[in-house]
Order: structure tokens, then C-alpha cells, then sequence
């Protein structure tokens, strides 16, 4: 038993090989040009979550009111940013790209401001 033990024991490391391929990529959404294009709808989507969080805190909340100027700049913001993307997912050119990532930070930026001021 002893034997067969150390014997196992000398030959595990002989039968385990280190992993030469990367984890595979997750499979695209149904729809999805490619990952660009699944990430950015993701990325939209959850801004468009937050934008409709921030526009009912608030209306809620009168105090919250000088904020409706820049909310509405950020939603102004969204609209160009969504316009981008679905040019990009219709044509999928690296110009097109280039304006989604762009417009994405934009609108990303404009929502972070807001975030903050409206916990002040």
C-alpha cells in the first residue's frame, strides 16, 4: 500500500500538464455584432438604469431640484450615446467604434457628476 501510495504520489506531477489555452470567451448574446457591441448595449443599459434612478430621486426630492439641468444633459447625452451604438451595430466600423466609446464616457461622466451631487 505504501508502494502504491509513493508510487502515485512521484507520478502525479509527470500527469498533470500546465493549461496552454485561455479560458474560451463567453458566447455572444443573440444579436451581438461582437463583444464591442454586447458590452456597449450592457454598458448603456445599466446607465440608462441609473439615469432613471437619478430622474426619480429627483422628482422626490425637492431639494435635489438644481439638479435637473445637468440631468437633462446627461439624458441629452444618453440619446447621442444610444444613436452611436446602434449605427456602430448596424455597420460595425472602427470609426463608428471610436464614437460609441466616446460618447459612452461622455454620458458615463455626466452620470457620476450627478451621482455625487446628488448625495451632497
Amino acid at each position: 500500500m505504501k508502494k502504491t501510495l509513493l508510487l502515485f504520489c512521484l507520478l502525479l506531477p509527470i500527469g498533470c500538464k500546465t493549461a496552454t489555452s485561455t479560458t474560451p470567451s463567453a458566447a455572444l448574446a443573440p444579436g451581438a455584432v461582437n463583444q464591442f457591441d454586447q458590452t456597449s448595449y450592457a454598458t448603456l443599459m445599466a446607465t440608462q438604469a441609473v439615469i432613471q434612478s437619478l430622474k426619480a430621486s429627483i422628482a422626490a426630492n425637492t431639494s435635489l431640484s438644481i439638479l435637473k439641468t445637468p440631468l437633462n444633459q446627461a439624458i441629452s447625452d444618453y440619446n447621442v450615446a444610444e444613436s452611436a451604438w446602434q449605427v456602430y451595430h448596424a455597420t460595425a466600423t472602427a470609426a463608428n467604434q471610436a464614437a460609441v466609446t466616446a460618447a459612452i464616457t461622455k454620458v458615463q461622466s455626466d452620470v457620476s457628476a450627478l451621482q455625487t451631487a446628488s448625495t451632497n
